[in-house]
């Protein structure tokens, strides 16, 4: 494990800022030459729900297509940010761990596309039509959308869903830095779960049971899942000599 003085972490964090936005800067650019594409896109999820969307604004275009090239960035440059963020941790690791930092990164950026792909065609088509079947119920109307609200809905439900698909890897990177152990997520499994209901009420942009029970689901399978990689990391790990966390709970 190395050691390094907190000016030195300081001078690492403020190249990690700085390349972060550059590569968010960058990815955002090439998104630009797709931003229509991914627009339209966005709408898929709609087909045959919502006919037509609403301009309000003289400006509101503009800040639908940024709104898309931001995001199409962020989307571009996960892995390359993830890469950054997770050696920017490395010194944390044992000289035997810190190879296993493009594994993760590719990790972080499998599960961000996996839970965007979830989110995009299992969340979304039957949010928007569990929220505009309600709509009628209490208008007894079709419901009218603006295309800037409905896209920043959009985005939010598949960036909540690439977030949450993270959950495995934070397990592995727990263990991996012995913050936590195999036992310890099993000891507080329902503090967790309580905890994750909360969280998904947080990111999820809609208040709706039906919604939030699309995302705690998963949530809990993606715990179990971390679970049991975090036990395989622990094995791993483990020496004869040393035993970290807490394995007599």
């Amino acid at each position: 494990m190395t050691k390094q003085p907190v000016l030195s972490h300081l001078e690492d964090l403020r190249w990690l800022i700085i390349r972060t936005v550059i590569y968010l800067l960058i990815a955002s650019c090439l998104s630009f030459f797709i931003v229509d594409f991914i627009i339209e896109l966005a709408k898929l999820p709609s087909k045959g729900i919502i006919t037509n969307f609403l301009i309000l604004k003289p400006t509101e275009a503009i800040t639908i297509y940024f709104k898309t090239i931001i995001y199409s960035g962020l989307v571009i440059s996960f892995f390359p940010i993830c890469y950054e963020c997770i050696k920017f941790i490395a010194p944390a690791l044992q000289k035997e761990q810190t190879i296993s930092i493009v594994k993760y990164s590719l990790s972080a950026f499998s599960l961000f596309i996996l839970g965007t792909v979830f989110s995009y065609f299992i969340v979304l088509p039957n949010t928007i039509k569990f929220l505009i079947n309600l709509s009628v119920h209490l208008t007894s109307s079709v419901p009218q959308f603006t295309l800037n609200s409905y896209i920043s809905f959009v985005f939010a439900v598949l960036l909540s869903g690439g977030i949450i698909f993270q959950i495995p890897l934070t397990c592995a990177i727990l263990t991996t830095l012995q913050i936590v152990s195999p036992n310890t997520l099993k000891k507080f499994r329902k503090e967790v779960f309580f905890a994750l209901c909360v969280f998904a009420a947080i990111i999820t942009p809609t208040t709706d049971v039906f919604s939030l029970t699309l995302f705690v689901l998963p949530m809990v399978i993606l715990y179990e899942v971390g679970i049991f990689v975090s036990n395989i990391i622990y094995k791993k790990t483990i020496t004869e000599d040393t035993i970290y966390g807490d394995t007599n709970d």
